[in-house]
């Protein structure tokens, strides 16, 4: 659906219901740069996901200046992952404008810069280490932060928060993740977990795709906001005791809930096509 419509039929995507596009000069030669290549449908799908991911982030208000991260390991190509330039805000985020690397930080193509120091730390050692993983997910929101910075980490309070019970991982501030050898502890603290609660810092949401790290991330954003809005009223809490927490927990897992985005990835990318459909490019 989306791949036909996003490089190699740019007029048909300008005549949208969804409104005008309007991309500037450099993001079009992107764009027909990107379709003149050889480039497979399954690295297209990658980028069209990712840039959707970025542009819905920022539409919920998920969005630190340039300071967050997403990156996408392309399925066909095990050993390259994609992610935005270092200076592009989330909502600036293109198909075509996304800079591609081998995992061991070789830019791939003329227009990539050098890997940063925290894509090596945080996104392609965890890409390298975890092969099952396609999507690495790393924010910092108000919310996320306030429960890092909180001793009792991540309660079990919500509908939210429950399905993250006993499979939410916890890495201590030591800095940013600026030094090569910061990596060995945060995938130690990993382990085999898929949230990472980065004290101090932020959040880590890994999965096998772009759609379901979208959605868990959703997920824990909530169960953050609502734990800190909780906290805040000052009253004893109601806890689910162990077994129904973990029952509730096991119920996401069975029914494969967030598998590929559930039924809201597709909803998602509707909206990102009506606020504007230049992601495509």
């Amino acid at each position: 659906m989306y791949l036909k419509d996003s490089y190699v039929d740019l007029p048909k995507r300008w005549c949208q219901p969804c409104g005008i596009l309007v991309v500037s000069s450099e993001v079009l030669v992107l764009a027909l740069s990107i379709a003149q290549q050889k480039t497979s449908p399954e690295e297209l799908q990658c980028r069209v996901e990712l840039a959707a991911c970025h542009r819905l982030l920022a539409h919920f208000g998920i969005e630190d200046l340039t300071y967050n991260h997403i990156s996408a390991r392309i399925p066909d190509q095990p050993d390259h992952l994609l992610i935005k330039p270092d200076d592009f805000l989330f909502r600036e985020t293109t198909a075509s404008s996304m800079w591609k690397y081998k995992l061991d930080g070789t830019p791939v193509g003329p227009d990539t810069g050098p890997m940063m120091e925290t894509v090596k730390t945080i996104h392609a050692a965890v890409l390298e280490a975890r092969p099952e993983i396609g999507c690495v997910m790393h924010t910092h929101t108000p919310a996320n932060i306030a429960v890092a910075s909180q001793k009792c980490g991540l309660l079990p309070i919500s509908q939210h928060s429950v399905i993250f019970h006993n499979r939410v991982a916890y890495h201590d501030f030591k800095g940013f993740e600026l030094e090569k050898g910061m990596r060995n502890a945060l995938l130690d603290d990993l382990g085999d977990k898929n949230v990472v609660i980065m004290r101090n810092h932020g959040a880590l949401v890994i999965a096998p795709t772009i759609a379901e790290a979208f959605l868990k991330h959703h997920f824990l954003e909530f169960a953050c906001r609502a734990q800190v809005a909780a906290l805040a009223g000052g009253t004893e809490l109601i806890i689910p005791d162990e077994d129904t927490a973990e029952f509730a927990a096991a119920q996401m897992e069975k029914y494969k809930l967030t598998e590929n985005g559930g039924k809201d990835w597709a909803a998602c990318l509707r909206l990102a096509d009506k606020l504007d459909a230049s992601y495509r490019l």
